[in-house]
């Protein structure tokens, strides 16, 4: 019975310790390619990095709509990686 109880309430903690903390984190992320990326952001990026190999975009939608596009690129030899706004404008670096 006391054994019982004790993986009971270990199991209770790992349940909650999983739900996360909510608030500001709750954004919504998602890997995604460049073919899902706005034109507006794909224009930007390769305005800004001619000749970038692409590794990965992610994006993340904010509780508002608005929506970040983060490319992560490299680009003469160098692993680097750019944000921007759903509009194609560089974006800031938080989002509040």
């Amino acid at each position: 019975m006391r054994r019982s109880l004790l993986v009971l309430g270990m199991a209770g903690l790992l349940i909650v310790g999983c739900q996360g903390k909510g608030g500001e984190d709750d954004d919504n992320e998602m890997t995604v390619t460049m073919a899902d990326v706005p034109e507006a952001v794909r224009a930007s990026f390769e305005k800004s990095h001619p000749g970038a190999t692409v590794q990965k975009i992610e994006k993340e939608t904010h509780k508002d709509g608005t929506a970040e596009y983060e490319i992560n690129f490299t680009q003469d030899g160098k692993k680097q990686s750019v944000e921007f706004d759903d509009k194609g404008a560089v974006a800031p670096e938080d989002k509040d």
